[in-house]
């Protein structure tokens, strides 16, 4: 059957193009066709059909091919590299290895140029991050046949330069999800309502297992596969990085548009990608092929493979194919669009990268070592030397630097305090010297990954001049109702800030030095500081281990109970596990003054007289497991006032039962929300469809609502929220504001969008939401929130649990790209508004504080929601 599809398409391919034209081929190594019956590129293969090609290619070149396991899906399938080499090369790969480390880690007083005079290059081809962009996931078959078995000098001479890692497929899960679906249906209609085009969007394959884009996923590091990849790459440190993608009407390449993150070295990286780009337009040119540069993709954001690799010293790059995720499909102009073609390109693209690198290796290599000796310099940094963040709380910080580790970025916990001359506050812009206390976290831009940490840490942007007066003039011409010039839309490909900082909401300041301090430990061995900070690095564990504390005191013994102050989100986790367990849980909404102790609002409290007989001894195993200090309360009666552990300030939290609505039949949204739940949360919920929303919802305690989920203000979750549920919606609520609405809001609309920024807020004190945020009596707490588009609401008069100042002297801006007009477009809006439904609560977020699980300092307002609120 498959043999007729290959016929069946070959007209479409066009042209006298093979992908056997490197010969003569090592008869022993067998082709891809030979094993899966079938021509590459006529049939979507399946994951376990391309590990039996590659396999069997990696078996019968043994001298020319290693596979390397390094890890596990999220669903378990295995991810896996090929390193295809000379045999030389391939013998000596753990010497290779070695000196890349070296070259990568300059220490004192070494010589990288010598150590590289001997290395190959290392160049590294990533295959199918986005499932559903099948043509990768293809020719990563043919790329590994011609490298593993072509005897051509030009293939042999590039791979006596260079060490080849071939990822086939990056993202199994998604792959599996689509195909498998995608080759179950009538297929091969190439015209527009074709049915292979109405897979339900919850099968789609560009997203895996908890339905997380991993392309943008090298900020938040959260995936596992994301994980596993980085630390390989670490292990092996390439020059190059090729990530190949599809779909998009006509084929791009390298050179990127504007803007490039100054971190990369913009010269460096526009100088590499021409050359690669020229490379491999001369070899599109040969085969009539189009192609386009230097528009729609840029390498601003530090989300994705290609900047995150290229911060990391590699130049990275991305490439996008015209074919593929369907058999064909025909274009506006009647032409045919082809698998097959797609794959035909994605293999020429990879193919003329390797050469052209190869063929440069003295030079690249060199390129690199300047890139890695200016980053251990902390020349890159310019006047920026030290990051030093603080909190009362020290788990935050070590979340930030178990964090960072996965990048392979070093920081230290000071063991004293001490004082800098010059430091930068992150949230007042303000510069003077400063004390800073014990137990901070110290990250020095002088190290083997400063410009990747500079550009995960940095508050500001830095744009091209002539990017900041494109867009500006764009706003012109369209206020004018004029055409631009130049361009059609605004050239923002993603989000513009995300800043960790301020993502952790965390105190923190950037130095203008970086003085050794003494005692200072490496937050993740506990090991003193080098004297020489930019040793060789050893590579990071993917998942850091659990500290535990074998010190920890799991508490006296008390016939009152027990008392756990929340100032971090495991206490909050802790709380609702214990609560699951079966314990009675209170939680004080006020300052209580007890058995000398002053104990803020949202402690939470485990009472005897609430719990069983000899309910301590359950409590305190949990409590050890999960890494939480209870305290012992000697008494229930006030030191003043008349809160106390049984006054009416306490709170009595139900045990949570939370429902989450993912869509509607065939639709999946809130994947993030289902992956922090899952993973980092360990909260248990209930899957629902927007159908369930017509049924009986009494035993919920919380349901939340993902964006682009609709839900309803009347009917059966308007009525369980009256009776005293609670609603949460993670973003455009628009459904629930209004008339007749959970709650009346102003519409506030922009001229132009924001592509996606930071912003300073403020916290009301006096909301539920505020718990386990560090309050300084009835001031507002600042914190930072992402906002993005052009529509947004205002507070009402009596205030919003968070919103924008709408004092004209505040600037708002924390970091990324604002208009002229944007601080006054968001004066006094709402980014966060409880409202009081009947008896429950209608909670409104404005913009996702789950997104790409990348806002780590907004996950106690979604906990205080779903947890707190339903009690109070």
């Amino acid at each position: 059957m498959f043999a007729g599809i290959a016929l069946g398409f070959s007209f479409l391919s066009g042209g006298s193009f093979s992908f056997y034209s490197h010969g003569p081929y090592d008869a022993a190594v067998p082709k891809p066709e030979s094993i899966l019956g079938y021509e590459v590129g006529t049939h979507h293969t399946v994951y376990a059909d391309q590990d039996r090609v590659t396999a069997a290619i990696a078996k019968a070149a043994p001298d020319r091919v290693k596979l390397i396991e390094y890890g596990k899906s999220t669903e378990g399938r295995t991810l896996r590299v090929f390193a295809i080499s000379s045999p030389k090369n391939i013998a000596s790969l753990a010497k290779i290895q070695k000196g890349m480390s070296q070259i990568a880690n300059p220490q004192p007083g070494s010589n990288p140029k010598e150590v590289a005079k001997d290395l190959p290059t290392v160049l590294w081809v990533n295959q199918c991050i986005h499932g559903d962009e099948t043509a990768s996931f293809e020719s990563g078959m043919q790329l590994i046949y011609n490298l593993a078995a072509s005897q051509a000098p030009e293939i042999t001479k590039l791979l006596d330069n260079a060490v080849v890692i071939v990822n086939p497929v990056y993202n199994p899960d998604g792959h599996e999800r689509y195909v498998v679906g995608y080759n179950s249906i009538p297929q091969g209609n190439p015209e527009q309502g074709s049915y292979d085009r109405a897979m339900p969007s919850a099968f789609m394959g560009r997203y895996n297992h908890y339905r997380f884009d991993m392309n943008r996923d090298r900020i938040s590091m959260s995936q596992a596969e994301t994980r596993q990849e980085v630390a390989l790459f670490l292990q092996w440190n390439p020059q190059v990085y090729v990530d190949q993608h599809g779909q998009v009407e006509t084929y791009f390449f390298p050179p990127v548009q504007q803007a490039i993150n100054v971190n990369v070295g913009r010269d460096r990286y526009n100088h590499w990608t021409n050359i690669f780009g020229r490379a491999t337009a001369a070899d599109f040119d040969k085969n009539g092929w189009q192609y386009y540069i230097r528009d729609q993709f840029d390498l601003y954001n530090a989300c994705y493979l290609d900047s995150q690799t290229t911060l990391m010293g590699a130049i990275g790059m991305t490439h996008e194919t015209d074919g593929g995720r369907v058999m064909s499909s025909r274009r506006e102009d009647g032409t045919l669009l082809t698998l097959l073609a797609g794959v035909k390109k994605h293999f020429t693209s990879a193919l003329a990268v390797l050469q052209s690198a190869a063929s440069h290796r003295a030079e690249l290599l060199n390129s690199y070592i300047k890139y890695k000796e200016d980053a251990v310099s902390g020349a890159h940094a310019g006047k920026m030397k030290r990051v030093v963040l603080a909190s009362a709380d020290s788990r935050e910080l070590q979340r930030l630097a178990d964090h960072l580790a996965r990048t392979g970025i070093v920081s230290y916990f000071s063991k004293e305090k001490w004082t800098q001359k010059t430091a930068h506050d992150y949230w007042s812009g303000g510069i003077s010297k400063q004390e800073f206390p014990a137990n901070s976290l110290l990250v020095d831009m002088a190290q083997p990954q400063g410009p990747l940490a500079k550009a995960l840490l940095e508050p500001g942007s830095d744009f091209e001049p002539d990017f900041i007066k494109r867009q500006k003039d764009k706003v012109k011409t369209d206020r004018e109702k004029r055409r631009n010039p130049e361009l059609d839309s605004f050239e923002f490909y993603d989000g513009t800030a995300w800043a960790l900082p301020y993502a952790y909401n965390l105190k923190a300041w950037w130095c203008e030095d970086a003085p050794r301090l003494e005692g200072a430990v490496d937050s993740q061995t506990e090991q003193p500081r080098p004297l020489e900070y930019h040793g060789i690095l050893p590579q990071p564990n993917p998942t850091p281990p659990v500290k535990v504390n074998a010190g920890l005191n799991l508490g006296v013994p008390s016939p009152v109970g027990y008392y756990l102050t929340y100032t971090d989100q495991e206490d909050i986790l802790f709380a609702a596990a214990a609560l699951q367990a079966g314990y009675k849980v209170s939680m004080s909404t006020k300052v209580i003054k007890v058995g000398g102790l002053t104990l803020p609002e949202g402690t939470f409290m485990f009472l005897a007289a609430r719990n069983e007989d000899s309910f301590d001894e359950g409590l305190m195993r949990l409590a050890s497991s999960k890494q939480i200090e209870l305290k012992g309360l000697t008494t229930s009666f006030p030191d003043e006032g008349r809160h106390g552990p049984g006054s009416g300030n306490m709170v009595q939290l139900k045990k949570p039962n939370i429902g989450v609505v993912f869509g509607s039949a065939g639709t999946l949204s809130g994947g993030a929300l289902w992956y922090l739940l899952e993973k980092e949360f360990g909260l248990k919920f209930s899957s629902l469809t927007t159908g369930a929303l017509n049924q009986n919802l009494d035993k919920f305690t919380s349901i939340v609502l993902p964006g682009g989920v609709q839900g309803s203000t009347s009917g059966a979750l308007a009525d369980w929220v009256r009776g005293g549920g609670t609603v949460v919606a993670l973003e455009n609520a628009t459904w629930a504001i209004g008339e007749k609405g959970y709650v009346k809001l102003e519409s506030v609309k922009a001229d132009t969008a924001l592509p996606g920024s930071l912003f300073r807020a403020d916290l009301d004190p006096l909301s539920g939401l505020s718990f386990g945020y560090p309050h300084n009596g009835n001031n507002p707490i600042p914190i930072a929130v992402p906002i993005e588009g052009d529509e947004f609401f205002k507070a009402p008069k009596e205030g919003s649990d968070v919103s924008l100042s709408a004092d004209k002297a505040i600037k708002k801006l924390l970091s990324g790209w604002a208009w002229d007009e944007t601080d006054k477009d968001l004066m006094g809006i709402s980014w966060l508004h409880h409202a009081q439904v009947g008896r429950g609560h209608a909670i409104l977020f404005s913009n996702d504080p789950t997104s790409r699980a990348q806002w780590p300092g907004l996950h106690k307002l979604l906990l205080n929601a779903m947890i707190v609120y339903p009690s109070l």
